[in-house]
């Protein structure tokens, strides 16, 4: 039932463990324990017999949930056998489990320990090796759970670009699904870190810039970038125990471009951090009824924004208005539609000079709702959705969400 939920709506939501997570959530935060002394922050650091109370402490400051690791995935860590990480890992889990009410990830590799951690009581597996196990999804979605994945094609966290992060988590993604993971259980982690010698500070600094770009998987985002050497790097901070000013610039950054799950050491001094970025970013300009839902998936110029730069280049008044709306760019998404419905759409906006991309399935009249891309001007979109408004079907109604959610776009409602 979760899984059909959360596969219909526009927004993007999902559920780790029992925590909600999404765009209609508060940020959540999930706390770090490592039980592996050579991790590269050590304050993070706890003995299986500590764990329980710097859980404890955690979840009294405001964590969400808790993210429990027994083998560190720094470069140049020593390599962990099983067997030590389940002498590290279980006994730590077991007692949270048996004294605290919050919902446990579990960050392994291991196919094999993540379905004995789910089968404990865990919820949650966080993969930094993106499925490379390959009875990994399959042990997840045994016990239900739910899985972050990190972009890794053959060691944790080696891909350079954002494009290629994405086509990677897309293509993991959907293999998790096809092995029983259900996709609103789902979560995606750019990895950002210097997991191998070429990725450089500035390689990181343009995926956390570019992190808005990740809401095409139309899943929730984590940002794991407590106190890492990108930020230590910056700011000539090479102890990560000072890096907790450059973490909370960092996380609000990535809060701001679309992270629903902040990774952190440092629970209480991220609350209010991640709370203001949270406020700012305000909730995606959308519209949405019992049956159809338009979002603004990305949008480029403003009307008097775009009318003062065309004075500067000393544009004649009669033709500036014209060109405000021609220059102003916007890309919607529209989910429920008929097939039919859908043409017309697409008919619709190539008149226009716009366009619209809709499923193959939708030109042998497919009963099933469509979801459906438009690319256009706000004039063409603007046009289209008058002309929308006289027609039949249920087309007056989608005239009405496309005008309620490019008018958003500009709205202080978006941040209430």
């Amino acid at each position: 039932m979760i899984c059909s939920v959360y596969e219909v709506m526009g927004l993007i939501e999902g559920i780790l463990g029992r925590v909600p997570v999404g765009d209609s959530q508060s940020v959540r935060l999930m706390g770090i324990i490592n039980l592996s002394r050579e991790s590269f922050y050590q304050g993070s650091v706890a003995g299986p017999h500590e764990a329980l109370s710097l859980a404890a402490a955690m979840q009294e400051q405001g964590a969400d949930m808790i993210d429990l690791g027994a083998v560190s995935t720094a470069p140049g860590s020593p390599c962990i056998g099983e067997a030590v990480e389940r002498e590290r890992l279980f006994p730590a889990l077991k007692d949270i489990l048996d004294n605290l009410d919050i919902t446990i990830s579990i960050d392994t590799q291991r196919a094999s320990i993540a379905g004995d951690a789910l089968s404990c009581g865990a919820a949650c597996i966080n993969d930094v090796s993106c499925l490379s196990d390959p009875q990994m999804a399959a042990n997840v979605a045994e016990y239900d759970g739910s899985l972050i994945i990190m972009a890794s094609r053959q060691r944790a966290g080696d891909l350079l670009h954002l494009s290629q992060i994405i086509a990677l988590l897309g293509e993991r993604g959907r293999a998790a699904v096809q092995a029983g993971v259900c996709p609103a259980k789902i979560s995606v982690d750019p990895g950002i870190g210097k997991w191998i010698p070429e990725k450089t500070p500035a390689h990181d600094l343009a995926i956390l810039d570019g992190m808005l770009r990740l809401r095409a998987l139309g899943r929730p985002v984590v940002a794991a970038i407590s106190r890492k050497s990108f930020i230590g790097e910056r700011l000539n901070q090479p102890d990560p125990f000072q890096r907790l000013g450059g973490t909370l610039a960092a996380t609000a950054i990535a809060v701001y471009l679309g992270a629903h799950i902040v990774r952190t050491h440092d629970i209480s001094a991220s609350r209010d951090t991640v709370a203001m970025a949270q406020a700012i970013r305000g909730r995606p300009a959308s519209s949405a009824d019992e049956e159809i839902d338009v979002e603004v998936l990305g949008y480029l110029g403003q009307g008097e924004d775009l009318a003062e730069t065309l004075r500067r280049t000393e544009v004649d008044e009669r033709g500036l208005r014209t060109l405000c709306k021609k220059g102003s760019f916007r890309i919607l998404a529209v989910r429920g539609v008929s097939s039919m419905e859908a043409i017309i759409i697409k008919q619709e906006m190539l008149a226009r000079g716009g366009d619209a991309a809709i499923p193959k399935l939708a030109l042998r009249c497919d009963p099933r709702p469509e979801e459906v891309l438009i690319f256009g001007t706000s004039h063409q979109i603007a046009g289209l959705a008058r002309n929308l408004s006289s027609q039949p079907f249920r087309l007056p109604r989608l005239a009405a969400r496309i005008e309620e959610a490019t008018t958003l776009i500009e709205s202080p409602e978006r941040y209430r």
